[in-house]
């Protein structure tokens, strides 16, 4: 009892401790990095040094990427947003033709990203073009693949892709082997192996089947119906041919999209020299969206499905599980509030409830939010109006640092945001939204915006994929939950007995897969946001040093180093930890610090 009372008296619950200034205090839209080539252009460098002579430092910029495809296409879109994101210049095209009369005058580009539905394959100059570039030391990336008949009948096409045979123009496979060592989050096959198993299967399983040539690398394959089949003549999905210092990257199927599109371009990117480094977030988060629920609400629906009302179902039946996952993994929790889901009806939110929470929370270091849904009519402005009276009554010094707008606009989203209960918000958590390659960025010009990954109660093969693509662009990731839905259930699958296993079983797996990356609140998560934002780097190396200087940001500064030659000996200036083989997660403490490398082993890489 006494322990108690003192935590008590030492902490002050009432207080939201993620609450530092307003927006306007932290870094803006305005310090955000904008590769050159969105602004005024400049003739970029075609590759990073690999090594330097003697003690000489060389510190290059990333080299410039070259999208060939629809200009107002998903392709180009990804790969600005990746190129945004390792602070590459990007310029986009819709031929070979046009790109090649533009950039006559200007450097070579690191990489060409190409959909192959703008190549003229039926002219030979084409396909000339880019063996071309392969010679003069540019990686070619192709989202997609000419169609199979093209492919049987231009031999050249087949000796740029690494491609021996058509084997079937089409096949079905019966599951998905991603290999480790090339998305973080190490291997994992994508099939259902039992009967119960068969829900989650919703990956593409119908492409060609192709057999490849010698000088290949396969990073991804699918799984025959046929186990008679041996494992080295499965079909292919993702992989490189190698063409001395550039490699072509061919992906069968339609994997180059969206989110994971982001995470296919970083680790292919990683493929191409004996060393990477990017810049990351470093942050894992669940983001539980309107609990804790404080008010007596829908309790005849609660009775019938739970025998108990929302207090005794947040409390005994929720709590403990996620209070459970807390202790077992390095990951962040910030709760969004609903004081009142229902401002229709008259059960009125318990101050001492929410005080409870503000304490438990306090206690295990997470943050309290507030959430923007309900379950009536109610105007949003209204509905905010009320959610401030009864803060004030309950905790008068209390302001929010995040605020959940679930499927909001942005017109509504801001207008919410003017309202006095929001005056201390810096960041909007969103809904997650499987066409939104946006994960995060600014909403205005001082609050960010971040988006769930991937909704927390559901699983399936493509959201893993997906999870795994985010974590390893960004080394981020929110597993969203929105309580809402448990309570005021439509039917028994909405219920937390349904939705939690599913639940838990997400938050262990991506848990345990990314442990190396921090847990992070939301408001966490928008300070490491806009540090990653603003921040720029330049790098080089000579023997077994890798040379980090930073700019743009004060703060720490994370980034994700990858090497299949050596490993990390030390990092002077800040620290690292390996968050699986060949892959590193770094701390920058200083704006500049030195990687210093193991000696070379003796592998042999191709």
């Amino acid at each position: 009892m006494f322990i108690n009372e003192l935590k008590d008296w030492s902490n002050d619950y009432e207080v939201n401790a993620f609450v530092t200034g307003t927006a306007e205090n932290y870094p803006s839209k305005v310090s955000m990095y904008i590769p050159d080539s969105q602004k005024d252009g400049r003739e970029s460098v075609q590759k990073k040094a690999e090594t330097g002579a003697g003690d000489e430092m060389s510190y290059v910029s990333r080299g410039r990427v070259v999208c060939i495809g629809d200009p107002k296409g998903e392709l180009l879109e990804a790969a600005e947003k990746w190129a945004l994101y390792t602070k590459r210049d990007i310029d986009g095209y819709d031929s070979l033709t046009s790109y090649d009369k533009a950039e006559q005058d200007m450097g070579l580009p690191e990489m060409l990203v190409i959909d192959s539905e703008y190549i003229d394959w039926d002219q030979r100059e084409e396909a000339e073009f880019l063996t071309e570039c392969v010679t003069q030391g540019i990686h070619l990336i192709f989202a997609t693949l000419p169609e199979p008949s093209v492919i049987k009948r231009n031999a050249q096409i087949r000796e740029l892709l690494g491609i021996r045979e058509v084997e079937q123009d089409e096949t079905t496979a019966a599951g998905i082997h991603l290999y480790s060592g090339f998305l973080l989050g190490g291997e994992m096959v994508y099939k259902a192996e039992e009967e119960e198993d068969q829900k989650y299967q919703d990956m593409e399983l119908t492409f060609p089947w192709y057999s490849l040539a010698s000088g290949t690398k396969v990073y991804m394959k699918g799984i025959p119906e046929n186990e008679e089949v041996e494992k080295e003549d499965y079909p292919v999905l993702i992989w490189r041919k190698s063409f001395g210092s550039a490699y072509v990257f061919a992906v069968n199927g339609g994997y180059m999209q969206g989110i994971p599109a982001l995470g296919l371009l970083s680790a292919m990117s990683s493929e191409m020299y004996p060393y990477e480094i990017y810049p990351v977030i470093n942050a894992q988060n669940i983001v539980l969206a309107g609990y804790p629920g404080v008010a007596d609400e829908n309790r005849a629906e609660l009775e019938k499905y739970y025998g108990r009302s929302i207090k005794y179902l947040f409390q005994e039946n929720i709590w403990p599980s996620i209070d459970t996952t807390l202790q077992d993994h390095l990951i962040g929790l910030t709760c969004m509030a609903a004081p009142q889901y229902d401002y229709s009806d008259q059960k009125f939110p318990d101050p001492e409830q929410l005080r409870y929470y503000m304490k438990v929370l306090h206690e295990r270091s997470a943050e309290l939010g507030l959430y923007g849904r309900n379950m009536s009519d109610t105007p949003m402005d209204e509905k905010l109006s009320e959610d401030q009276k009864f803060i004030k009554e309950t905790a008068d010094d209390y302001q929010f640092a995040s605020f959940y707008a679930g499927d909001m606009d942005e017109a509504q989203t801001e207008a919410a945001l003017g309202e006095d209960v929001l005056s201390s918000v810096r960041t909007v958590v969103r809904d997650y939204d499987e066409e939104d390659i946006e994960l995060i960025g600014y909403m205005t010009d001082h609050i960010t915006e971040q988006r769930a990954v991937v909704n927390g109660p559901e699983y399936s093969y493509s959201k893993d994929f997906r999870m795994r693509s985010a974590a390893t662009a960004l080394g981020y990731y929110t597993l969203c939950c929105d309580m809402g839905r448990i309570a005021y259930p439509e039917d028994a699958k909405d219920t937390w007995d349904e939705l939690a296993t599913e639940f838990v079983k997400n938050v262990d797996a991506y848990a345990q897969a990314f442990q190396g990356f921090a847990g992070a609140t939301a408001a966490q998560c928008d300070v490491k946001i806009r540090s990653f934002l603003a921040l720029d780097y330049t790098e080089s190396r000579t023997e077994n040093e890798v040379r980090l200087r930073i700019s743009g940001t004060e703060g720490p500064a994370w980034f994700v180093f990858r090497t299949y030659t050596s490993g990390i000996e030390e990092v002077e200036g800040g620290d690292f930890q390996e968050l699986e083989d060949g892959a590193y997660l770094i701390e920058a403490k200083r704006n500049d610090l030195t990687i210093l490398l193991k000696p070379v082993d003796e592998r042999f890489y191709y």
